[in-house]
């Protein structure tokens, strides 16, 4: 292998999980003399710094970076990697996280078969506390199942409904009409490859991680995209953003790279698992960003980008309890992209429904 992958981890304060994440890397089925391992520590106060400068020093794979100012989000750590790092290929790693043992090695060789510039795959959604795992989200028919014969996968379902709801109307409702472009629907698929976003928009359905994805040097680099300040959303603006500039895409509907764990106790949670009204505004503002990237493309790469993700944002906002303030500064965002998303009658009525959930509560919280 001529290549090297560098793979960029921002880390703060996750001691507990940090151990697990890099080894997953260290024992890739690629060899980690193939991997530029970029551990960007953002002022850590848990011994986080330390761990990563033990494994720069017993491995030549890993670099390990200190920030002297603490950004608040992964955005700043993962944007000093991307300008750190030397590798022909980059990837990503949340350090709670793990890949599957052979993730690298066969995103590189999808990306490299298919001279693409970007190569992804599924992911495990592991409840760490529940004991609960959901593969991630497809619009194409899998055989997962058959591919893991000994895993027993739950039903994706955020807003807790019953299955046969969630499968036969929410869903639908959430991801909007097949886009059926170049690939069939009525059979299984295992390697979707497109020359571009336009080809498949239903792949910006998908959970827009930037984990489970290699990207060649080249596609990040020449087109200067980074990290958006956001704490959260900035994955969903720089996957669109990649999405929308690469020169081929492929992605490997049964094979699954990541292990993506919900921290989800209340002495343990993520940043992006604990709801704020900094985290709902700055998701919004993801969004707005997001549209105004699709602008020149085709209706349904605009709508795909960020109607899915509304229906989330809605329901967090709905099991949150913000005070007037906090509810008038959501709905000035909301109405910040009412102004520039009205690409059809659905998108429409999504977005006037949120508005009007939103001047309901302040309006109820007036009495």
């Amino acid at each position: 292998m001529n290549d090297k992958i560098s793979i960029i981890l921002p880390i703060f304060n996750v001691g507990d999980h940090l151990k697990g994440g890099i080894d997953s890397l260290i024992n890739q089925t690629i060899g980690s003399e193939n991997l530029e391992i970029i551990m960007v520590n953002d002022c850590s106060t848990d011994g986080s710094g330390e761990i990563i400068d033990e494994y720069a020093e017993q491995y030549d794979c890993c670099v390990a970076i200190h920030h002297e100012k603490n950004s608040g989000a992964a955005y700043t750590p993962r944007n000093t990697g991307i300008d750190a790092c030397t590798g022909d290929y980059i990837m990503f790693l949340d350090p709670d996280d793990r890949y599957t043992p052979d993730a690298c090695e066969r995103l590189y060789e999808a990306v490299k078969k298919n001279d693409s510039q970007i190569a992804f795959a599924r992911f495990r959604r592991i409840f760490e506390y529940g004991g609960k795992v959901q593969k991630s989200y497809s619009p194409y028919m899998d055989e997962i199942e058959k591919h893991y014969p000994d895993e027993t996968f739950e039903t994706e379902n955020f807003i807790n409904v019953p299955d046969f709801v969630w499968d036969n109307f929410v869903e639908r409702f959430l991801y909007g009409k097949t886009l059926e472009v170049t690939y069939p629907r009525d059979r299984p698929l295992d390697v979707i490859s497109v020359d571009n976003i336009e080809q498949e928009p239903d792949m910006l359905k998908m959970h827009p991680s930037v984990w489970c994805k290699i990207y060649r040097r080249d596609l990040i680099m020449d087109n200067d995209i980074r990290f958006q300040p956001y704490v959260s959303g900035d994955d969903m603006a720089f996957t669109l953003e990649t999405f929308l500039n690469a020169e081929g895409i492929v992605f490997l509907n049964n094979f699954l790279s990541y292990d993506y764990y919900i921290r989800d106790l209340p002495t343990d949670k993520s940043i992006t698992n604990t709801v704020n009204v900094r985290l709902l505004d700055e998701l919004m503002e993801s969004y707005i960003y997001c549209r105004k990237c699709t602008e020149g493309f085709s209706k349904e790469v605009q709508n795909v980008s960020v109607n899915p993700h509304l229906l989330h944002w809605t329901y967090t906002w709905k099991n949150s309890p913000f005070t007037i303030e906090e509810n008038r500064l959501l709905l000035s965002k909301v109405n910040k992209l009412k102004k520039i998303h009205h690409t059809d009658m659905k998108t429409r009525m999504l977005l006037s429904s949120i508005t009007t959930a939103l001047e309901a509560k302040i309006h109820t919280s007036r009495q």
